[in-house]
């Protein structure tokens, strides 16, 4: 009996607020000791005037309502004196209908991003998790400190507030940013 109900919970959907994810959502803990985390979780859903979208049609009511169901955590470390990782890995509560999310270092010291990747999926995805990594140079002596930053829709359940969320780059009146820093420079 109790080998069964090992095999009964190893098959079974992971759920977070009653919507399934495909895979375990990413979490800080999953980038590798020493590196930066990053992490983003603020989508929304519902508007006055559409599911999520303002101006958009359909059958939201009342305000933009945060629902955390696109998550995102970027990893970054130094792999040597001038050469580093950086990674993102993304889940949500059901497919993209499009976005794109970019993971982007920034030089502290000069205050440009000289390094940005992106995952870009104009034309949605089939499922509702994706990842993306790179090895990257850097130069000599500088610190640099992680963004994570993306927008795009993706599909989730209907609880009232609209079949369709949304993450955007910035927030906008009661919507929030899907974004975030790691923590200090490295």
């Amino acid at each position: 009996m109790r080998g069964a109900l090992v095999l009964a919970l190893a098959g079974a959907a992971l759920s977070t607020g009653g919507h399934a994810f495909a895979q375990d959502p990413p979490s800080p803990g999953d980038c590798p000791n020493g590196y930066q985390v990053a992490f983003a979780n603020s989508s929304y859903a519902g508007g006055g005037t559409g599911p999520g979208k303002p101006g958009g049609g359909g059958t939201g009511t009342g305000s933009a309502r945060k629902v955390n169901e696109l998550r995102g955590v970027g990893c970054y470390g130094r792999t040597g004196a001038t050469t580093g990782r950086i990674t993102l890995k993304w889940s949500a509560a059901g497919k993209l209908y499009d976005g794109i999310m970019y993971y982007q270092l920034l030089d502290c010291a000069t205050r440009q991003y000289p390094v940005t990747k992106s995952l870009q999926y104009p034309n949605g995805t089939k499922v509702n998790y994706g990842s993306g990594a790179a090895n990257v140079t850097l130069t000599r002596g500088h610190k640099y400190q992680l963004r994570i930053i993306g927008q795009g829709s993706f599909a989730r359940a209907v609880d009232g507030a609209g079949a369709i969320g949304y993450f955007r780059t910035v927030k906008v009146g009661d919507t929030p940013a899907w974004m975030d820093f790691s923590s200090s420079c490295m």
